[in-house]
């Protein structure tokens, strides 16, 4: 049983002979980080196991996507055929929620209608929680039509008893509103009963389900790996904070650069992450390798990581 050290860089082969399991210091159950076609790997999990998912899936958009260094084929854009292709996942993400699990599938214009559509009778309609409009503004500008800057994130329920914890994801309160500030508290009154509202600013407000204050990732930020349709932290952060605790697990069916782990292993969260790339998951070791560490040296050291080929399955 290998522990942290060595190159990042070899071919899988010889880095999964290597790392099958990266050591932090830590006696727990182990996270998991596969390479693989996740569809093998969820359905080997047991009913109820996961206790959120986020899923960015392709966005189907018939193209290769290229980052710095590295790229994956994307599927054709028909949205018709993606949805059946996505099905799977969808159903097999369904089983394995718990009772007070979520689902999130991050999608843009192309084909979020469809897959809602597709939620919608999977889950009911009335399992369907918030529509969540992710706002940027990098990137080009549209030439024949308003640009193109956002993304749409559906979260669906696995019951009616889902988890929310919104103290957790509290944003600062804008200035200029349209409510006068008194000592600190932003204040309105109803014309119509005369009742004050009170809002202290310092307390922050739970965000509405128009997200605006996370941007997309530049070429230049830090937070950068590579890898062609990367999301920032803070925008998983924010999802994971809301749903779910330190020690729940939570999963991620494309792993690509890693966010989701990275996000999970820094809040105390188990996860389970697969991608079918190897350059995807040697990226996402590298990551975890790296946090990992920081946070052992923090004094806070995180489960240990095993890495297979889903060719092992439990």
């Amino acid at each position: 049983m290998a522990t942290g050290g060595g190159s990042t860089q070899q071919s899988l082969e010889a880095f999964s002979a290597t790392f099958d399991v990266v050591d932090f210091g830590r006696p727990a159950p182990p996270d998991l980080l596969v390479c693989g076609d996740s569809l093998d790997e969820v359905t080997a999990l047991r009913d109820g196991s996961i206790d959120a998912i986020y899923m960015d899936p392709p966005f189907a958009t018939g193209a290769i996507q290229h980052g710095r260094g590295h790229a994956y084929a994307d599927h054709a854009d028909d949205p018709d055929s993606f949805v059946t292709w996505l099905g799977p996942y969808l159903e097999h993400s369904r089983r394995v929620l718990g009772p007070a699990g979520s689902l999130f599938v991050h999608l843009d214009y192309r084909a979020v209608h469809y897959v809602k559509v597709a939620l919608d009778r999977l889950f009911g309609r009335d399992r369907f929680v918030n529509e969540i409009v992710w706002c940027y503004a990098v990137g080009g500008k549209g030439r024949r039509g308003f640009g193109r800057k956002h993304d749409t994130i559906l979260w669906y329920a696995r019951s009616t008893d889902w988890a929310f914890y919104p103290e957790a994801v509290r944003i600062p309160r804008r200035g200029g509103s349209h409510m006068r500030v008194v000592d600190g508290v932003q204040e309105k009154t109803d014309r119509k009963t005369g009742r004050i509202y009170r809002y202290p600013v310092a307390a922050g407000k739970v965000p509405e389900d128009w997200w605006t204050d996370v941007e997309t990732l530049n070429h230049s930020d830090r937070e950068r790996t590579g890898w062609p349709s990367q999301k920032p932290e803070r925008l998983v952060e924010r999802i994971l904070h809301a749903v779910t605790v330190s020690g729940d697990r939570v999963a991620d069916w494309f792993a690509g650069s890693g966010t989701t782990a990275a996000v999970a292993q820094r809040l105390g969260r188990g996860f389970l992450t697969v991608d079918r790339e190897p350059a995807a998951v040697e990226l996402c070791l590298a990551r975890l390798t790296h946090q990992g560490r920081q946070l052992a040296a923090q004094g806070l050291p995180p489960a240990p990581i095993h890495v297979r080929g889903n060719k092992h399955r439990r």
